[in-house]
């Protein structure tokens, strides 16, 4: 009785693709809100800028306006040492008009020597360079010594605004962070199911073969004595009838049809053969010189640059070759078969010049059964593929470069 024949199993896709698309979708809107918080943290703190900038002048107003005259020296470095920590660093009292100005007396170090220049308006706020505010006070005072009037220099630093900044670029530090965190486990769980609905698709492909080929080598033993039976009895019917004779031909035709399910038979039972590889020491070149000899048609094979020797089945490698060039044959002629090394393994490559095989049955063809041809069993490269496997390579099939398919077997030393 045949074995039943297991139904496929569907793999569904885990719901962790919507899990990945979720973190995804989390980081970027993370970093999208970061980078938004801080621009708009920076539109702030240039009003914060400001502002601080308004109150130190009303600061050094207040403090100067104190004084019973002109600020000297030691009130200028007063005023310094009790306003650094809000970040005035500089204090300068300029006299004179424009274009005859000069520093009378000053507390702190400038960030340039342009301290002289006349403002435009009452006041100038400048960020310079070094990111320090210059803001000009005229005329806080005007002295009638000479008719020369004087004016406040004050260069102070925007801690508020910069720590502010300083604030914000830390957030979109941990926020870019964070996001790339996200985008990290995000990849690791694209290439975990990735590899997790190959290794699925793997296991169900086996399954698949060990059934077939279960149900293969049954039927193949239930066919096989009947059939070797009907063969001979065929054979023996034919060889007693007259020739000429409409019967004999009946007959003749009975043992052509017992061959080709014999042949059926032996390719299921070669097929189901999975065990496991003898590997031995041989010359490759001369496994695929004899596999080539024996097709019909016009083959070459260059085998110079073929390593000298390599642990191969090499019975089971012959059938490869001979199923390789078999079909290569029938695509179209001339052949070519060559023997090489690349990267460490044996590279055989077979090349036909027929109508080439189309790229979305590139992989169908090493299924079991499916074939293009009107005769045949379609297990041939099916065998190929399991053969190349057992020994830890790979085949596959691949456009020729002067037409038609080229054939590419490798395996590992």
């Amino acid at each position: 009785m045949l074995p039943a024949m297991p139904k496929p199993r569907r793999v569904t896709p885990l719901a962790g693709w919507s899990v990945v698309v979720a973190f995804l979708l989390i980081g970027f809107a993370l970093l999208a809100t970061v980078w938004t918080t801080r621009s708009a943290v920076i539109d702030a703190s240039d009003a914060v800028r400001r502002g601080q900038a308004l109150a130190m002048e009303q600061t050094v107003r207040a403090d100067l306006a104190d004084l019973e005259g002109p600020p000297t020296k030691d009130d200028l470095e007063r005023i310094l040492v009790d306003h650094r920590d809000e970040g005035i660093r500089y204090l300068a009292m300029v006299e004179g008009d424009r274009g005859r100005s000069t520093v009378v007396f000053e507390a702190g170090t400038p960030v340039s020597n342009d301290v002289t220049e006349q403002p435009v308006r009452g006041r100038r706020l400048d960020e310079l360079v070094d990111g320090r505010l210059r803001l000009q006070v005229r005329p806080f005072r005007r002295l009638r010594d000479g008719g020369r009037a004087w004016r406040v220099v004050i260069e102070l630093e925007p801690v508020q605004a910069a720590a502010l900044r300083d604030a914000v670029t830390l957030t979109l530090g941990i926020g870019a962070l964070a996001a790339a965190s996200l985008l990290g486990v995000a990849i690791v769980l694209v290439r975990r199911e990735a590899r997790r609905n190959a290794m699925e698709r793997e296991r169900e492909h086996e399954r698949r073969l060990a059934s077939l080929g279960e149900m293969s080598a049954v039927l193949a033993h239930e066919i096989k004595n009947p059939l070797a039976s009907l063969k001979g009895n065929a054979q023996l019917l034919a060889s007693m009838l007259p020739a000429g004779e409409k019967s004999k031909s009946k007959a003749e035709r009975v043992v052509d049809e017992a061959v080709r399910l014999e042949t059926l038979t032996n390719d299921l039972l070669q097929f189901v053969r999975t065990g496991s590889i003898r590997r031995e020491t041989v010359d490759p070149a001369v496994v695929v010189r004899d596999a080539a000899a024996s097709i019909k048609g016009e083959v070459t094979v260059d085998t110079t640059r073929a390593p000298r020797t390599w642990s191969l089945d090499a019975s089971r490698m012959r059938e490869v070759i001979i199923n390789l060039v078999d079909n290569a044959v029938a695509a179209g002629e001339p052949v070519e078969v060559v023997v090489s090394t690349a990267a460490g393994k044996l590279v055989i490559e077979v090349a036909d010049r027929g109508p080439g095989i189309p790229e979305e049955d590139r992989e169908k063809i090493f299924e079991p059964f499916f074939t293009g041809k009107t005769q045949g069993t379609g297990l041939g490269l099916a065998v190929v593929r399991r053969t190349i496997e057992l020994h830890g390579g790979r085949v596959e099939v691949l456009e020729n470069s002067g037409g038609g398919a080229r054939f590419r077997t490798e395996i590992p030393s």
